[in-house]
């Protein structure tokens, strides 16, 4: 039996290998190509928030975009050529995949706090920083944390305290009139409403901190969560079943023309 014989599902999975594989391998090069740009970017802003001691995140992306551009590859060759070899090792790759995401699923429960407290600790740096020219070039920490406050409706990791304690410019003896940045204001088109009044009495800002707020979000948003890795898991059985099918009429049909 040829190729031309071959049923329409069959034919099917193969296209599908094929399309997903497609993404795949954008997916990979995107990442790939972003954690190149961390890694080689002279702004500042990037070695601060995505270097670590023992979790360097620009090296890691470069060596999952990597994989991935890899495995893209494996998959689609392996379909579209009809190479057993590459099928093999593309379910294999598959199969390593799944165990990693248990792995990882478990380590970041396991390590909740851990992970907590370094975004924590970072976030307080990266205040630290606000409106420092040094450490903050292309303004991007400024516009990263102005757009949190913003958009999670929250001023500081804890609460608004934070900006005087942690970043010399909004201290009390050195800038009275200057309490909070504007992007605490419950109004983000008032200028000025953070240096009106202090914090105690100024209540046009909001008082409740980044890390309450974002993880309020998280946890109120489980569902969503739940729904797209139970969306990834399908996709992933999914796939495994078609390459599976596809690789059986592949031994099929060289055992017939054997």
């Amino acid at each position: 039996m040829g190729s031309e014989d071959r049923g329409c599902c069959d034919k099917c999975a193969k296209m599908f290998i094929m399309v997903i594989n497609i993404i795949i391998i954008l997916i990979g090069g995107a990442i790939l190509a972003a954690g190149l740009y961390w890694q080689l970017s002279e702004t500042g802003f990037y070695k601060e928030i995505f270097n670590h001691d023992i979790f360097n995140i620009p090296i890691v992306s470069i060596v999952v975009g990597a994989l991935l551009l890899l495995v893209g590859i494996c998959g689609f060759f392996g379909a579209c050529c009809e190479v057993m070899f590459l099928l093999k090792v593309y379910m294999g790759f598959l199969i390593l995949i799944m165990l990693v995401e248990i792995i990882l699923a478990v380590g970041c429960v396991a390590m909740k706090s851990e992970v907590e407290e370094y975004a924590t600790n970072k976030t307080y740096e990266f205040i630290g920083y606000y409106g420092d020219e040094a450490k903050d070039e292309a303004d991007i920490i400024k516009k990263t944390v102005d757009a949190i406050q913003e958009n999670f409706e929250c001023c500081g990791v804890t609460g608004p305290d934070d900006w005087p304690n942690y970043n010399a410019a909004y201290k009390s003896e050195t800038a009275p009139e200057r309490t909070v940045p504007d992007s605490c204001c419950k109004d983000p088109d008032s200028a000025g409403c953070g240096s009106a009044k202090t914090i105690s009495d100024n209540e046009n800002i909001y008082k409740i901190g980044c890390k309450v707020s974002m993880i309020n979000f998280v946890e109120n948003n489980l569902l969503y969560v739940g729904i797209v890795s139970g969306v990834i898991v399908i996709l992933q059985i999914s796939i495994l079943v078609m390459v599976s099918k596809l690789r059986t009429t592949l031994e099929d049909e060289s055992y017939e023309n054997f």
